[in-house]
Formats: C-alpha cells, sequence, structure tokens
C-alpha cells in the first residue's frame, strides 16, 4: 500500500520526527558531560586564586596616577632612582582598568576580574579547537594540555591576561577561516585532481568583516593593553608567510602565488593589524620597545625572564610537549601546515631564551597540535562506528547518550557557578575574606606600621614587595626597587641593588652611596642580610613579625618603637598582676 493513497498517514510522520530530533539535540553524552566539568572547575579554580602581592598592585597603582594626572607618566613616578630613564607604559590601558575596577569594587573586584577574564579567555580557546576539529571531547583534551603546559602562567594577575584574550579571539578567527582554505584540501588550482570542475565554498561575509575589521580592531585594543601584542603580530605574519611558501612550494609559480585569495587576504590583514597596532601613544616606539624588552640586561637577573631549565617543571612540559608532536606527526595524516611548524619553532626559541614564553608557547602549539591530534584518534572512532553498524545494539561506552546525563552536565556547570566566590555575593552569602584574597606572604603588617610611621628618607625594600609598598605604604616613601620599575632602573641601580639584596662584599657602603636609612628584609627569602642587617651600628629593629624585619637609624622609628616595646611590657606585666591576683 503506497503511502500516497493514505496522506493522512503520512502526516503524523513530521512532527513525530520534529520531537525527535529536538529530544537528539538536548541528548548529552560523555564528552559533553567531561567538557561540563572541567569548565565548571575551571571557574570555580579562578575564583579562588589568590592576588599575588608583586607587581599587580604597581599596575594598579600606575593606573591611580594616569587618572589623576590625566597623562602617561614620562618616568617611573614611584622610583626616584630611576629618573631619568624614559618610561614607556606599553600596558596604560590595563593599568586604567585596573584601578578602575578597584575604585569601584576594591580587592575582590579585581579577584572578579581576574577570574570572568581568564574563564572567557579558555571557552575561546575551546571554540578555536572546536572549530578545527568538530569534536567536543577532543577540544577539552586541547584544553586540559593547554592549561597543563601553562600551568605555571595561569594564575597571576596582571595585564598580560588581557593579552591572552586578544590572542584567544585572534585564534578563532583563525579557526574560522581554515575552514575556507583550499590548501587543507591540497586544491589550489581552479580544477580538482581528476579534471573536474572544483566546487568553491563561498566566504562567508561575517568572515570577511571578521578578518578585515575584527583582528585589526583586536590589535588596536591589545597594542594598548599589553606589550605582547608583537606575539600576535608575528602570529598573523607567519599565517600569511606560511601561505605563501605552500602555495610557491606547491605551484612553483610567482603568478600563482599572487593570484591566490588566501595570500592577498592574510597581506592585507597583516597590513590592517599593523596599522590598528600602531594607533598608541608612543607609535612606533612601541613597537621598538616590546622587541627590545626581553633584552633588557636587567632582566637575567628576574627568574621568569631567564632561560629555560630542562629539569624544572616548565622544562619538563616543554620536552613533553615537543615528544608529543613528534609523535602526532609521525602517525597523523593530516597535512603539516607551514604556518603552524613555524609558529611552533619560533615560539619554542622564544621559550627556550626566556621561560616566560612558555605560556604563548602552549598556546600556540596546542592549536597547531589538535588537527593531528583529531586524526590520530579518528580510526579509533571509525572502528567504533563500523562496529555499532554490524552490532546496533552494542553502543560504545562513550557513545551513549541520555537524559542523565544531560541532567548531570546542567548540575556541574551549576555547582560551578554557585560555589564560587563571585556568585557568593549574588546568593546572599557573606563575601570571602580578605585574607582570603590576599595571597600568603602580602606584607599587610608591614605597611600598617608604616603608615603609622613613615619613614623620612631613602628605604631598601624587597623588589617583589616594592609595588605593595607604593600601594598600601605610606604615601610618598621613598622605595628602592619595584618589580615594574625593573626594566626601567639604569644598570649601575639594579646591580648595586642585588649586591645589598645578597648581603654581598661592600654592601654597607652600597647602602651608604644611596643614604639608605631604612632597610626592609624578607626573613625567609634573605636570609644572609637578615642577619647582617641587625649588626649595622646605629641602626635598631623598629619593626620584625613572621614575615618582615625592618631595621633604620630614624629617630622617629627608633623612638616609636621604643614606645611600642614599653606598651608591650606595660600591657605584659599588667597581664600577670591579674593572674596573679
Amino acid at each position: 500500500m503506497s503511502v500516497d493513497s493514505h496522506p493522512g498517514t503520512a502526516e503524523p510522520l513530521a512532527p513525530l520526527a520534529k520531537k525527535r530530533s529536538y529530544r537528539e539535540a538536548l541528548m548529552m553524552g560523555w564528552p559533553q558531560l567531561i567538557t561540563c566539568f572541567w569548565f565548571a572547575f575551571l571557574f570555580f579554580y579562578f575564583g579562588n586564586v589568590h592576588i599575588f602581592y608583586s607587581d599587580i598592585w604597581g599596575h594598579v597603582s600606575y593606573g591611580d596616577w594616569i587618572i589623576s594626572n590625566q597623562r602617561l607618566p614620562e618616568y617611573d613616578p614611584f622610583l626616584s632612582l630611576a629618573e631619568g630613564v624614559r618610561c614607556i607604559d606599553a600596558a596604560w590601558l590595563s593599568q586604567i582598568f585596573f584601578a578602575k575596577v578597584n575604585t569601584a569594587f576594591g580587592v575582590r573586584g579585581l579577584s572578579n576580574l581576574f577570574a570572568l577574564t581568564v574563564f572567557a579567555t579558555h571557552v575561546l580557546f575551546w571554540c578555536a579547537f572546536y572549530l578545527k576539529t568538530g569534536r567536543v571531547g577532543l577540544s577539552t583534551l586541547a584544553s586540559f594540555l593547554l592549561v597543563l603546559i601553562a600551568s605555571s602562567r595561569i594564575a597571576i594577575i596582571r595585564p598580560e591576561i588581557f593579552g591572552t584574550f586578544c590572542v584567544a579571539l585572534l585564534l578563532v578567527i583563525m579557526a574560522w577561516s581554515e575552514r575556507y582554505d583550499s590548501v587543507k584540501t591540497g586544491l589550489l588550482s581552479g580544477d580538482a585532481p581528476d579534471g573536474s570542475e572544483k566546487t568553491r565554498q563561498k566566504t562567508p561575509k561575517a568572515l570577511l568583516f571578521s578578518l578585515y575589521l575584527g583582528i585589526p580592531l583586536i590589535f588596536l585594543a591589545w597594542a594598548n593593553l599589553h606589550g605582547s601584542f608583537v606575539v600576535g603580530l608575528a602570529i598573523i605574519g607567519l599565517q600569511f608567510l606560511g601561505r605563501v611558501l605552500e602555495v610557491g612550494w606547491r605551484t612553483r609559480s610567482l603568478v600563482e602565488i599572487c593570484s591566490d585569495k588566501w595570500v592577498r587576504r592574510w597581506l592585507v590583514v597583516t597590513e590592517l593589524s599593523v596599522c590598528g597596532a600602531l594607533i598608541n601613544p608612543y607609535h612606533i616606539d612601541l613597537f621598538i620597545n616590546s622587541l627590545t624588552f626581553p633584552r633588557n640586561p636587567n632582566l637575567k637577573d628576574v627568574l621568569e625572564w631567564e632561560p629555560l631549565e630542562f629539569r624544572d617543571a616548565e622544562g619538563i612540559l616543554f620536552c613533553f610537549a615537543w615528544v608529543l608532536m613528534l609523535a602526532l606527526y609521525r602517525h597523523s595524516r593530516e597535512t603539516i601546515r607551514t604556518a603552524d611548524v613555524l609558529r611552533v619553532g619560533l615560539l619554542s626559541l622564544a621559550t627556550i631564551v626566556g621561560v616566560r614564553m612558555i605560556g604563548w608557547f602552549s598556546v600556540i602549539f596546542v592549536y597547531a597540535m589538535v588537527p593531528h591530534l583529531a586524526n590520530v584518534t579518528q580510526s579509533r572512532k571509525r572502528e567504533s562506528q563500523k562496529l555499532s553498524e554490524r552490532e546496533p545494539q552494542k553502543i560504545p561506552f562513550w557513545a551513549k547518550k541520555s537524559p542523565v546525563i544531560t541532567a548531570f552536565c546542567a548540575l556541574f556547570l551549576w555547582f560551578g557557578f554557585a560555589f564560587s566566590n563571585i556568585a557568593t555575593p549574588l546568593f546572599g552569602g557573606t563575601p570571602r575574606s580578605l585574607d582570603k584574597v590576599y595571597s600568603q606572604g602580602t606584607p599587610r603588617k608591614l605597611t600598617e606600621f608604616l603608615k603609622a610611621h613613615p619613614p623620612q628618607k631613602q628605604v631598601w625594600n624587597p623588589q617583589w614587595w616594592g609595588d605593595w609598598l607604593v600601594w598600601d605604604g605610606p604615601a610618598d616613601m621613598n622605595v628602592f626597587m619595584t618589580t615594574n620599575a625593573v626594566h626601567l632602573s639604569p644598570p649601575r641601580v639594579w646591580k648595586d641593588y642585588l649586591g645589598i639584596a645578597r648581603a654581598s662584599r661592600g654592601w654597607q657602603s652600597v647602602a651608604e652611596k644611596y643614604d639608605v636609612s631604612t632597610f626592609i628584609v624578607h626573613k625567609e627569602k634573605q636570609v644572609k642580610l637578615d642577619e647582617e642587617v641587625r649588626k649595622l651600628k646605629g641602626f635598631q629593629v623598629v619593626y620584625e613579625d613572621d614575615l618582615s624585619l625592618v631595621v633604620s637609624r630614624e629617630p622617629e622609628l627608633i623612638s616609636a618603637a621604643k614606645q611600642a616595646k614599653a606598651k608591650g611590657e606595660a600591657t605584659s606585666s599588667a597581664s600577670e598582676n591579674e593572674v596573679q591576683k
């Protein structure tokens, strides 16, 4: 009996099919469950990261100074010893943003800003990986690899988080564009290999809009947020160069290179990106400063700018990444893109020279490897599909979907949000205490003493506390060094700072040269200096706690210390008398 003879029997099938499709769309499997758990965990983790006592406070101080003075600083406004060294403030917009958030929402606002920015960045990375593979579980695995390799860089609150957000946006657009890149299919001419005319996919207008306007706007913002925009320009420039080399190698024709639409597109995008980055207060000087910044002689003594040590955690993860890359290249049948090889090679060299670059290396490495990871794992997926076709009743465990898994996905996402520090006040809960917002080692008690008894002359301090002392210490305190001013200090001043910090031979005469009247010492990290400053003639211990030590020869501080000591002894004596009574 034909369906046409009974049209009434055919009509109910369409609604049933629609209902079935809606139900299937809401059915989630194990890859989606793992992905939801992963992002719930990331949201919870980033919301609990402590604010480190180091350079974030220097950036907030810079932002406040810029807002108050309505101009950018020519020299470091908080370090008199760096006077005369020109300051190119590559992160001025980030600093203003930090200062505005801190003024409006306090230190908890800075913590929430970090959590939301970094979480959104990793969501964008996941989207880029998904655009390249079309597989949920594999994109989540790639996200985990990125976090693993860059684990030493993801929990630091500084303007770099905005640079990472910009590169995530950039990679999403690049991954989107690869769908319409004919080199990926090995077709460069107008005809297919079998002689038939090749079917060309029309590039969506939204993608062209993102390429020609979106990417330049990203670099316009990036160049004013953080100096890492030069890494982004290298990514774009190598995308263009890689395309040129691929077309040239396949065609051996300069005409084909010049006529290839994606060669022209990436050339125009690169030029527009450079023009966008040039719209900054320093113009071309910002480019020169960002490129020459790692060559500053002072940075060779800073831990995160030291060469990669292969026995450290970063070195082990770097070697693991390279072993994984070689294994994937050995077994993958996916086309190895020239631009990926160039980018991974360049950032590998940059990481070996300066360990701080491992964060950027991890991003580009995973972005380049995820298609090969998908190709290697595709064979197992095809085998499982063939098995399910032959034996429909045996569906692989990881391929099963059910409403129960969908419910657990929603539950994980809800728990990740509801139990985070960001959401707690929204539900009437008590915001986490400041002791849990500030990182352990923040010298809050020290700055309370200094604000009550401000030093009047030159102070020597650990450079990693300098930014906090500028931010939370007494106004106009003359600190010796800050983390933000390491590259702005004259080399002689930086060497003298290190000589005092290490209590090297003749350090007392060096301190006398700068007329240091007060020493602030980190008792755990500067044990030798702690012992030496206690022996200085004319100096007395005016403050000490479990973390810090202050010795000074200023009469006001010495008098205050004696009064505090006498008051403490009187209080102790009174307590003993009460106990005896």
